[in-house]
């Protein structure tokens, strides 16, 4: 007899939801859960009592109903909110206790979100937050939060009667989109049909989150860095990429730089293991598809952003040019170190210690060196930037810096290639803002922060990308302008783990690692420019080593970089 089976949280869910329905002959379609995995059990009995006081298949119908819509996840968070309002009253005459755990989930909330007090931008719904922190409030005694009367209106619309019956329900969460949202083609006497499932960002238990590149920006404010940080909400986590996901990344990034077979050969190869949920995208930002919606808008705010970057770069011409002469004649100082002749063995010249016993006991009079016709190998660099939301704070400084960069590298006829990269809907995206081979740094004026970022596969990623021919042969150096903070809202999706485990702190740190070590292994040198907060300087160092510079202002590029390549160079040298 074949069986399902279930972890111990998700049994826990379901016999709350059984317990509180009163019947255990049915399989509930979504539970619910802390970020942490734990189940919540007062929602997890809202869900029961859905199934005990109203028609449960025509309450998915209505979600299932407007699913597809991009403010889906939105709605089902605040619908369920007034669920709640409801199912408390029906219930609570039957159970007083009911009124305990209530208090308690609101409780719950507070404490979640002190956890979350350092993280100002949160990838999640400001109406949403703002009705939850409402709610929360009326049930613990606390003072209201500040609302506007629009606020204040859908506070009210949501504190569903206890008195409503299935019919009425469905009217009211129709009214309130209607209302609200201004949603339309919405029906409550819908079709009932098998297997309905209520698409829901924090309860439908099979739901894979659709991460929108277009997020928030709210107040613009964030920590001492101007970093800001995504948090992993609930079970708002993607799982492996679909045809809609590709879809929507073409539409919005462009076409891919690879052919089908080449990214399946990409992805076969690199996205393993932890990264087994994940697919690669890498694109000029060429052919956007802007009949799409979402990228219609984007296109206008990469635009707006574009524009910004560019009136940044012409305030500051002064300091920008001053600072690229400072980087570009450091790096001809490290270059006539490096660039030098490679010593032959010889029978006259300067005396080469280790050999000199070479001498006496072998007869060998090639004890000498003397300066050789062979220089040392030529070399590129590829310079990679953190384009996710938690840079999107400092892009006009980030952009100026990066061609700053590439600038100085480019004067002194080193080939640089300039490549973005964040995560989105499971894919790590890589943009090519520079092409190598080219001295205009005009592309990198395109920067835009937005999504997550997986650091770990876009240094493996880009590690692996075929080079230009103009440039094999020669030597790698990448560097990475990084917060070191790497975050993604794909898992880590190693084997034999008893949970999903989110790819953000020392798990997402810990791949980087193993990121950068291989590289090196592969010949690649890894060094980084830092531009974050402190709190990630230990990270940084696990991450890479001793090859990384912190950077806190434009001025300081110069040394910083120079020094970061002079060291780099010398380790060629001495391998």
């Amino acid at each position: 007899m074949i069986k399902k089976q279930f972890s111990e949280n998700a049994r826990r869910a379901r016999n709350m939801i059984w317990n509180a329905a009163g019947r255990y002959d049915f399989e509930p379609p979504f539970m619910a859960y802390f970020p942490n995995g734990t189940p919540d059990y007062y929602f997890d009995m809202m869900i029961g009592f859905a199934e005990k006081w109203l028609d449960m298949q025509r309450l998915w119908d209505f979600f299932k109903g407007y699913e597809k819509d991009r403010r889906a996840a939105e709605w089902d968070e605040l619908l369920w909110l007034g669920l709640e309002n409801a199912l408390f009253e029906k219930e609570a005459p039957e159970r007083p206790v009911l009124e305990e755990l209530r208090k308690k989930r609101g409780e719950r909330f507070y404490e979640e979100q002190a956890r979350l007090s350092r993280q100002q931008m949160e990838y999640q719904s400001m109406p949403v937050y703002t009705q939850q922190e409402a709610r929360w409030a009326a049930v613990c005694g606390k003072k209201l939060p500040l609302l506007t009367p629009r606020e204040r209106r859908m506070a009210e619309a949501l504190r569903f009667s206890g008195d409503l019956g299935t019919d009425e329900i469905l009217a009211a969460m129709k009214a309130f989109l209607e209302t609200f949202f201004k949603a339309g083609k919405l029906s409550v006497d819908v079709s009932v049909h098998k297997g309905g499932k209520l698409a829901s960002l924090f309860l439908r238990h099979e739901h894979r989150r659709k991460d929108r590149f277009l997020v928030r920006t709210g107040s613009g404010e964030g920590d001492h860095a101007r970093a800001v940080s995504l948090g992993h909400k609930g079970l708002g986590r993607h799982t492996a990429p679909d045809e809609e996901d590709e879809a929507y990344v073409r539409a919005v990034f462009g076409r891919s730089l690879l052919s089908d077979e080449e990214r399946r050969l990409l992805t076969n190869e690199l996205c393993m293991e932890e990264d087994a949920d994940c697919r690669l995208w890498m694109t000029r930002g060429e052919a956007v598809d802007e009949s799409f919606p979402e990228a219609r808008e984007i296109q206008e705010k990469r635009k707006k952003q574009e524009a910004r970057n560019d009136a940044y770069v012409k305030e500051n011409a002064a300091v920008i040019q001053n600072t690229v002469k400072s980087l570009s004649s450091g790096i001809e100082t490290v270059l006539s170190t490096y660039m030098k002749h490679l010593p032959e063995a010889s029978r006259a010249g300067r005396l080469c210690p280790e050999k000199a016993y070479r001498l006496p006991v072998l007869q060998d009079g090639r004890v000498f060196l003397k300066e050789g016709e062979e220089t040392e190998q030529e070399f590129f660099v590829d310079l990679l930037l953190d384009a996710s939301q938690s840079r999107m704070n400092s892009q006009e400084v980030l952009s100026a810096e990066a061609f700053i960069v590439a600038r100085s590298l480019t004067a002194v006829h080193i080939p640089v290639r300039v490549t973005a990269f964040r995560s989105l809907r499971g894919y790590t995206i890589l943009e090519e803002l520079k092409f190598p081979t080219r001295s205009d740094c005009r592309g990198l004026l395109r920067y835009y922060a937005g999504g997550w970022n997986r650091d770990s596969l876009a240094l493996e990623a880009l590690g692996r990308l075929e080079d230009d021919p103009a440039l094999r042969g020669k030597q790698r150096i990448l560097l990475i302008m990084t917060d070191a903070n790497p975050n993604d809202s794909t898992p880590a999706a190693a084997a034999g783990q008893f949970l999903p485990r989110e790819y953000e702190g020392a798990v997402a740190v810990k791949e980087a690692e193993k990121a950068v070590r291989q590289l090196r292994n592969r010949g690649i040198r890894v060094g980084a420019i830092f531009h974050g907060n402190t709190s990630h300087l230990a990270d940084l160092h696990q991450i890479y080593g001793h090859s990384c510079v912190r950077i806190r202002k434009a001025s300081q590029l110069a040394e910083g970089v120079s020094e970061l390549l002079l060291m780099m160079l010398r380790e060629i040298r001495t391998d």
